[in-house]
């Protein structure tokens, strides 16, 4: 067995596997036991209820944008504690990341914002209306411009059309830069050395013969994110793989066969 192992427990033959590699391993291994985390719908649903938060409500005189409605919201949910900032005067809440949610807790999550938004009359649109008006919230940067736009991924907020079907071209063009992003993708050593590294492999993507779709540019552009992210420590790396080949349209055995091994 590979130093790291991920099972989604479905049956009694993936129990069975895991009480296999339980006898087995050596002293000292260490295991996890969590809940699936949220589901890419979930996400989306979030951020677009954030969307319409933002564009409906001011808080304490000021107008704040998706992302720190965001952190309101998931402030309220965790009961997060509150410490002194580095600078002066400034505080800082704790555990505020939404990637490691469980589906349960997003669950949560959006109800709260269902409850907030009736006590503030927020009306909320649906999904689809939310796609016809481009209120869909969306976070510019200039570092992810290009080929692999910036787009969804663990807290990043969805783009409008990723949704649009794809050709065979653009799923051909995905799958491998999803290979080549992921074989980029380490996340121990040093994390400025490895998110370069995955940097000049998103331009050794972008630099690739194909002219793919727009919709096919934001799912790069996703998976993108999710390698930065687990280079980051922001999301469990079995988490990420499982985000990349969802992004990709494809297998994670297909994204991982030809990448490089990870540390």
């Amino acid at each position: 067995m590979t130093t790291r192992q991920t099972v989604t427990i479905q049956g009694p033959e993936d129990r069975q596997k895991i009480a296999t590699w339980a006898r087995n391993v050596e002293a000292g291994t260490v295991v996890t036991f969590r809940k699936k985390s949220r589901s890419s719908e979930q996400s989306a649903k979030m951020w677009a209820m954030l969307g319409e938060v933002s564009d409906q409500v001011e808080w304490y005189g000021q107008k704040l944008d998706a992302e720190d409605w965001k952190d309101v919201f998931t402030a309220s949910l965790r009961h997060a504690r509150v410490v002194p900032g580095i600078d002066k005067g400034t505080y800082v809440p704790l555990g505020m990341h939404t990637s490691t949610l469980t589906i349960e807790e997003m669950s949560n999550l959006i109800e709260l914002i269902y409850a907030f938004g009736a006590e503030h009359n927020v009306i909320f649109k649906e999904p689809k209306e939310q796609s016809d008006s481009g209120s869909t919230p969306s976070e510019p940067d200039t570092a992810d411009s290009g080929a692999l736009s910036a787009s969804a991924a663990s807290d990043d907020p969805p783009p409008t059309s990723s949704d649009a079907p794809l050709s065979q071209v653009d799923m051909d063009w995905l799958a491998t830069v999803a290979r080549m992003l992921w074989s980029a993708t380490h996340w121990t050593g040093n994390a400025d050395e490895n998110l370069a590294l995955l940097n000049n492999q998103r331009i050794a993507c972008n630099a690739l013969d194909a002219s793919p779709s727009q919709a096919a540019r934001e799912k790069a552009g996703s998976i993108y994110r999710v390698c930065k992210d687990a280079v980051l420590s922001n999301i469990y790396p079995p988490d990420a793989l499982e985000l990349v080949a969802t992004h990709a349209g494809c297998t994670e055995k297909q994204i991982t066969e030809i990448g490089a091994s990870h540390d």
